[in-house]
């Protein structure tokens, strides 16, 4: 996992470091989600809230409207997902129940 230096002198976000950050980490979510948006989206947002655990408080809400920009979602807005989902037939990694690769919902 790719780290994001974290200068405490520093006041504000350095933005193309964060950037390039989210770029890493929406690469990385890529190619573990089986092409499944939903899955994409918990990966990659379960990383970003990893690394923004260690910016400075200050810089954490810029950090997180910067990774919207990879579909970064909050854990209200993936809990509103999964239950979207499984009001409607759809596993965990938002594929319908019976035909996902990872055996979600396999009868």
């Amino acid at each position: 996992m790719s780290t994001i230096v974290c200068d405490t002198r520093r006041s504000t976000l350095d933005e193309s470091a964060w950037q390039a950050l989210c770029e890493t980490e929406a690469a990385k979510a890529v190619k573990g989600c089986g092409l499944s948006h939903d899955y994409y989206v918990e990966r990659f947002s379960v990383a970003v809230e990893t690394q923004v655990a260690r910016l400075p408080e200050d810089q954490r809400a810029q950090a997180l409207q910067i990774a919207q920009d990879w579909s970064y979602a909050s854990p209200a807005q993936r809990q509103a997902t999964q239950d979207w989902n499984a009001k409607h037939g759809f596993c965990s990694h938002g594929i319908s129940l019976g035909c996902c690769p990872a055996g979600c919902g396999s009868y």
